[in-house]
């Protein structure tokens, strides 16, 4: 699979013992139709993974979109936030109409 984009977060709480990973990365298979990796676990450990694929780019957006809007949601959950350490986009990959730029700007606040 061809890494177009990846958003790597982090949300650690000390007080709770907190320590989470999340990447969410978008490609395309050997026979062109989308695929959405999203990997998961506490930082330190391997990292759980789960793909979603499909034909229709539409349906790829909504998962991306729709984890990184979960993401958001962490403090009242967990207790703590996420917090983007990494972000890549493959050069001509039109990374603003996969995850927007209000939810990344949250993110790296």
């Amino acid at each position: 699979m061809l890494d177009l984009l990846t958003i790597a977060l982090e949300a650690h709480n000390d007080e709770r013992n907190h320590h989470r990973r999340y990447e969410v990365s978008v490609g395309r298979d050997l026979l062109g139709d989308w695929v959405v990796s999203v990997r998961h676990g506490r930082v330190g450990r391997p990292l759980r993974e789960r793909r979603f694929g499909t034909a229709r780019v539409d349906e790829a957006r909504y998962v991306v979109r729709d984890r990184l809007h979960r993401r958001l949601s962490a403090p009242r959950r967990i207790g703590c936030r996420y917090r983007m350490t990494g972000f890549f986009s493959a050069a001509g990959f039109d990374s603003g109409a996969w995850a927007p730029a209000g939810t990344l700007a949250e993110l790296l606040a």
